[in-house]
């Protein structure tokens, strides 16, 4: 990255996350200023009763007015007001507005201190997390405990002042109070600090579910012994389990996974039996390798710890930014959680080269290139077919993904080595990001030119890990199977979504996916499908091409559609009783799904247009 491409990354962070900290002070300073100037004013009305009732007191020897007048001049009278004994002398009403004033800048003030000093822990905790894992845990852990109170008590004190400022302000400047304004500013608040709390106390749940199989010993000791040498050279314990499935990567964590319903703890190895089809000897050891030393140097264990945590984050992130009054606290810790991620982000950068590293070390720099260079292939490849098969406008008999992927694969990855932004690729993790491509090879000192990638590319790999695990084929079968059933029934579920029908075969589709339905109403029914909506005291049914509006108003649905001009027909929902709810997103369903399927229609001539376009 070139500077100047660094400084306007420095810039837009800055825009993006750090400016909108500042909103952080927009309620309090707002509320200092202007509970001073209502002390202020106060202060000064009070004086100028006090000093004529002075000057009218016909009591008062000249020596004693100028005493009393000098003395009254001198005090402000919401510090006289503080001593008791003079208090009980000014009317209830009048104490109670000068404690409001004193209560309000004391919270105003403690409000912009607390962010003050909030956001120099937050930051010092930053820059320690960049020292190690355990320093960055330790300081992710301290600043989210100490992040969460701070958001708590400022939605809360917030919440406070926007209910004392939706009275004073108006009864202050001009002259009246809204008691609705009032209300509503008083519920916001209190929803803020519920929804707030609540996000503090929820249990965080950090499962992840796993597609595969665990892997038994039984019919794969080779598989097993060669996992344990390797778990020598590493320096680490074996995994206490392996699954094995077919998704595009290999990983391990310590987080508890759910395989076939059962919930494992501990360190889990996945292995994925179609990339291991694919990979040389050599290559598949490298990548193991590299999974194992992320065992060996903890990256697991913190993650596992560091995963409750950010969760936790992320749903109070999300609490904030619902609950009205905490959304400006939710920029100052949106920042900061912004910034952790930089630390994150680092720390994930560095202990994928060490793991590379310690890979190229049992194995070769070029093993490990092979490796990750046939990993990224496959995933982009195996992206292709998928992304080609789900495009088709046909339901599939077949989806055959494992056949496509195993014909083409091979002449695939020759093309695919010749790819000049190949450097840029990242291959696919589902529990962290990796650094691109080319700085991974560079780590371990290999220089990523589409020459070294067609050399690496050109010989298919032997499968030798692979065939050490006896059920491989059987079990990679089974799961194939089961996804390419998944794929086909969901790939028909969109195809609903897609069609304006125009054959007896594209309406079977939608009808099966949308079919006919009537709710029986007091006064009458309410019929539906994919085309129109017709209740029975309408002249005629609408067609869905025909509404041009569609909203509820007072528990009436107002329908606007074009036919012979413009013209509009009304739903009263409450002769449904309690179906109201099901007509509401019955009809919501059904015209979203034409309002899709209108949209993919549009946008599908548009590309056909620019295809056929004399310059494409």
């Amino acid at each position: 990255m070139n500077a100047d491409q660094s400084n306007f990354s420095k810039m837009g962070f800055a825009k993006t996350f750090v400016l909108p900290t500042l909103l952080i002070f927009l309620v309090p300073v707002f509320a200092l200023g202007f509970f001073l100037h209502a002390e202020s004013r106060f202060n000064a009305e009070a004086r100028e009763v006090v000093l004529r009732q002075i000057r009218e007191d016909p009591k008062m020897s000249p020596g004693e007015r100028e005493q009393a007048v000098k003395y009254f001049t001198s005090y402000r009278f919401s510090d006289l007001i503080k001593n008791n004994e003079f208090a009980k002398e000014i009317d209830g009403t009048v104490r109670f507005n000068f404690a409001t004033f004193r209560w309000m800048i004391f919270l105003s003030a403690l409000s912009i201190l607390a962010s003050v000093i909030v956001f120099t822990l937050a930051g010092l905790c930053v820059l320690l997390s960049l020292r190690s894992q355990r320093s960055q845990y330790l300081s992710l852990s301290f600043g989210w405990h100490v992040l969460r109170i701070y958001g708590a008590f400022q939605t809360l004190v917030q919440g406070i002042l926007l209910v004392a400022l939706s009275y004073w302000v108006t009864a202050l400047w001009l002259h009246m109070y809204s008691p609705k304004l009032i209300l509503c500013t008083g519920l916001i608040g209190l929803m803020g600090v519920i929804a707030v709390l609540a996000a503090i106390f929820k249990k965080i749940d950090v499962t992840s579910d796993v597609e595969g199989s665990l892997l038994a010993r039984e019919g794969a000791e080779p598989f097993y012994d060669e996992l344990e040498a390797i778990c020598r050279k590493v320096g680490t314990s074996p995994p206490n389990q392996v699954v094995v499935g077919i998704d595009d990567n290999f990983f391990v964590t310590e987080a508890p996974v759910r395989v076939d319903g059962q919930t494992l703890g501990g360190r889990t190895l996945f292995v994925s039996l179609s990339l291991l089809k694919q990979l040389h000897m050599s290559e598949a050891e490298g990548v193991v390798a590299h999974e194992l030393a992320h065992f060996s140097g903890e990256d697991t264990l913190y993650s596992k710890k560091i995963a409750p945590l950010l969760e936790g984050y992320q749903r109070y992130l999300h609490a904030l930014c619902q609950s009205g009054v905490g959304y400006l606290v939710y920029y100052f810790m949106n920042c900061f959680r912004a910034l952790f991620e930089v630390s994150l982000g680092r720390r994930r950068r560095q202990r994928e080269f060490r793991a590379d590293r310690i890979a190229a070390e049992i194995t070769s720099p070029r093993d490990v290139a092979g490796a990750l260079l046939r990993i990224t292939a496959y995933s982009k490849f195996r992206g292709d077919v998928q992304e080609n098969l789900f495009k088709q406008e046909q339901l599939l008999e077949t989806a055959n993904i494992a056949e496509q992927i195993a014909d083409g694969f091979q002449a695939f990855s020759v093309r695919f080595a010749r790819e000049h932004d190949i450097g840029e690729l990242r291959s696919a993790h589902p529990f962290d990001s990796h650094p691109p491509l080319a700085d991974r090879l560079e780590s371990v000192g290999v220089t990523l030119i589409p020459e070294t990638a067609e050399s690496l590319l050109t010989a298919p790999g032997d499968g030798g890990w692979y065939r050490l695990i006896d059920s491989a084929e059987e079990i990679e079968r089974q799961q194939w199977n089961d996804f390419e059933a998944r794929f086909r029934s969901f790939h028909e579920t969109s195809l609903a979504y897609r069609f304006l029908p125009e054959s007896d075969e594209e309406s079977a589709i939608v009808v099966k996916a949308f079919p006919a339905i009537t709710v029986e109403g007091k006064s009458g029914s309410l019929a539906v499908d994919y085309q129109r909506l017709h209740f029975t005291k309408w002249p005629a049914p609408i067609e869905f091409h025909e509404i041009t509006s569609c909203a509820v108003d007072n528990g009436v649905l107002q329908i606007g559609y074009q036919r012979e001009g413009k013209q509009r027909q009304v739903l009263k929902l409450k002769t449904f009783g309690k179906r109201q709810q099901e007509v509401l997103e019955t009809i919501g369903s059904y015209w979203g799904r034409y309002q899709s399927a209108l949209a993919y229609q549009a946008q599908k001539r548009l590309e056909t247009s620019a295809d056929l376009s004399p310059e494409a």
